[in-house]
């Protein structure tokens, strides 16, 4: 049997399915020794007291009339010792995690609630999944790190947080397969940046597909078949077996592009000096959040300090740009609250990181700290306008002032919000540099969630509205004499990158796999035809016609550099 689904990340590979469950703490089917029975049965007990204690408060507090009955049911639920009980005995009997034997005993109530006659018994079942949610929720903050992942593993999820595959570092998958997710999501980015096959879009893919079950994925042609035995055999022999995926073969000319400036965007600093020694002038954008995986939420300050001291090392004094913290409400909360209706346009990024001050100073002090050589600078992602950075620059010049021996930071913005492109201009007064995330300006200008595959249709790069934003940017950072790199999946990718230098982007800053081919775009390009390029396509009004008119380009002009549009 076959499924059809989209490719988000090339390669081909055969493995043994895992599946990936749970939301804001995405756990599996792991097994404990007998010597840990009893302290995760007390790791379970204190995750029940904590979520007791959140609906005792909701209930002295409740937000609506009804809301005080419905949280007392669920805390009789809570209370209940069969419930308690139950847990603790599949814990003990099946030698697994406390999460896990809250996802079985909950499966176990669930299905025979709705299997009974009784209307209010199958109502029931919601309640008990909404309490099972309330305690792993209560678990994901005192988390231990998940295992290490067996050889040949395929990854098997509704949706895979990038979080959870950065625990998974030092055992990474043979391959993904899950139902939601992109080519632009930060998941599917890093998967392509470590050379992990993987396919989206498989419809209720965690009721096709078992634990154990043998399968194979094409992240070239966007399918998942069943393997046999014998295949799964014949392809572990292969050299070319898992983990050999590859996007190609670096260039050994390490001669920068004429003209252009390349950097490269990292999630961990033992990528730093690859990226150098690749080409990269330095590390345009290093995401905070991935340097501490296993961690839930704020990291403490003297292992941020730590952490950013050895990139600022690792880095031989190129400069690194170090983006602040770009979580959302969900992955620093642990239960308590309603969940964010749509947390993309939500609490998130630079709004968070003000609206919790105590811990955004705690980072802040951090990077600052770290910059005794004075190559690192700070990148405020989310910006809407001059506001939120002028925050942030008095939060800066607080904590500089009280610290000695460390050089000021140059300071940028990312620019991925409308807003912040209509008023570029007075942005420019107060920042360095600005740094355009294509990714979040395509799905806010467009208003396509770049992760739901139902208006996949709808997410175009090639947009005029986009295309008209980024040559705004770079227009009025060039008149003042600031630089802007362009970042993203846009700029890592050789169909678009031809057309971005065209509208006037001199600095790229592309993820490790992307940097021998870009490079070999930006010295193989002239800038005649760039013009003309341009030329063309300002007269056209559809994605559509955008893309047709670049292929029929390229192909003119650049036949043999293979400019694929990913």
């Amino acid at each position: 049997m076959s499924y059809a689904g989209r490719s988000v990340s090339r390669g081909r590979a055969v493995g043994r399915a895992l599946l990936i469950v749970g939301r804001k703490r995405q756990f599996f089917r792991a097994e404990i020794t007998a010597e840990r029975v009893e302290p995760e049965i007390a790791r379970f007990q204190a995750a029940v007291a904590y979520a007791s204690k959140q609906l005792e408060a909701l209930i002295a507090k409740p937000p609506t009339q009804n809301a005080a009955d419905i949280f007392d049911a669920h805390l009789l639920i809570l209370d209940s010792s069969s419930f308690l009980e139950s847990v603790a005995s599949v814990i003990r009997s099946d030698l697994v995690t406390a999460e896990w034997a809250l996802k079985t005993v909950t499966d176990r109530l669930v299905s025979s609630q709705k299997a009974s006659s009784d209307v209010h018994l199958r109502q029931k079942a919601v309640d008990i999944e909404d309490v099972s949610e309330r305690v792993a929720n209560a678990l994901a903050g005192g988390k231990s790190p998940l295992p290490d992942l067996p050889p040949n593993t395929v990854l098997i999820a509704t949706e895979l947080l990038p979080s959870t595959l950065m625990e998974f570092a030092a055992s990474l998958p043979a391959a993904i397969i899950t139902e939601r997710g992109g080519w632009t999501s930060h998941t599917f980015i890093l998967a392509r940046e470590s050379n992990i096959p993987a396919v989206s879009g498989i419809k209720r893919v965690n009721r096709r597909f078992d634990d154990g079950d043998l399968v194979v994925v094409d992240g070239d042609n966007g399918t998942v078949t069943f393997a046999s035995k014998e295949e799964f055999e014949n392809f572990l022999g292969d050299e070319h077996g898992p983990g050999a995926a590859s996007t190609g073969t670096w260039e050994t000319d390490d001669t920068a592009a004429s003209g252009f400036r390349l950097f490269v965007n990292i999630d961990s600093t033992e990528k730093i000096k690859r990226g150098l020694d690749r080409g990269a002038l330095g590390v345009g954008l290093i995401r905070s959040e991935y340097l501490f995986p296993g961690i839930k939420g704020w990291p403490d300050e003297e292992r941020q300090f730590q952490a950013y001291l050895a990139a600022a090392e690792a880095a031989d004094g190129s400069e690194i740009r170090i983006r602040t913290f770009d979580f959302d409400l969900d992955q620093v909360s642990f239960g308590g609250r309603e969940p964010e209706k749509n947390p993309a346009l939500g609490m998130r990024a630079i709004r968070l990181a003000l609206a919790r001050e105590r811990n955004f100073r705690t980072q802040l002090r951090a990077i600052l700290r770290a910059n005794t050589k004075g190559n690192i600078s700070i990148i405020l992602p989310m910006i809407g306008g001059v506001q939120d950075i002028k925050q942030v620059r008095s939060l800066i010049d607080d904590e500089f002032g009280r610290l000695e021996g460390v050089q000021f930071p140059k300071i940028g913005a990312m620019i991925e919000l409308p807003s912040a492109v209509l008023v570029i201009d007075q942005i420019l007064k107060y920042v360095d540099f600005l740094s355009v995330g294509t990714n979040d300006l395509v799905q806010y200008t467009l208003g396509v969630d770049r992760d739901d595959e139902m208006v996949a249709d709808w997410y175009q790069s090639l947009h005029p509205a986009i295309l008209r934003s980024i040559e705004r940017v770079i227009e009025a950072a060039k008149a003042v004499g600031k630089p802007v790199s362009l970042c993203g999946e846009m700029a890592g990718s050789p169909f678009y990158v031809p057309l971005l230098a065209g509208l006037g982007a001199d600095e790229f800053s592309v993820k490790l796999s992307s940097l021998p081919v870009v490079r070999r775009i930006l010295k193989n390009i002239d800038r005649t035809h760039l013009e003309e390029i341009v030329r063309v396509v300002r007269e056209l009004d559809t994605p559509q016609a955008v893309e047709e008119a670049l292929v029929a380009a390229y192909r003119t002009y650049w036949p043999d550099l293979r400019l694929t549009r990913t």
